[in-house]
């Protein structure tokens, strides 16, 4: 029977995997800021202050919600983030043009924002204003 324990800031699942007699323990942390993660990835032994940077990055997942993206944007935002291993939501009609606007739900890793916030800035004049609500409320996110 595997241990459990959580607190408000890790939640710890401890199922015991035993392979030539030897114990392996499989922990899940949660992991909510960039200086957390940067102490946990140099927990174990990362010492490269670039590496640690570019690794607390890829640690931390938010899920925004835009509302009201015309079509033609959800379906770029979409195409975007698959590119970058990140995913959009969008209504089902959007990609056919069948609704003219639809709410999305943008999903990745912080390094998949920050790339997306990066290639949008240099399309059209809507991106620009879609992105930086993006970029806002990532930030505010991460305070």
């Amino acid at each position: 029977m595997p241990f459990i324990f959580a607190s408000s800031t890790i939640k710890l699942v401890m199922p015991f995997f035993i392979l030539n007699d030897k114990e392996f323990k499989a922990i899940v942390i949660e992991i909510t800021s960039v200086s957390q993660a940067e102490e946990e990835i140099k927990a174990v032994g990362v010492d490269s202050e670039y590496a640690v940077k570019l690794m607390a990055n890829k640690t931390i997942f938010r899920v925004i919600k835009v509302n009201g993206v015309r079509n033609a944007m959800a379906n770029i935002l979409k195409q975007e983030m698959l590119s970058i291993g990140g995913d959009v939501a969008v209504h089902k009609d959007c990609v056919n043009c069948k609704v003219e606007k639809t709410d999305v739900i943008i999903m990745g890793t912080l390094r998949q924002f920050r790339m997306l916030i990066t290639r949008m800035k240099i399309q059209v004049a809507e991106s620009k204003a879609v992105i930086n609500a993006i970029e806002k409320a990532l930030n505010e996110s991460l305070k």
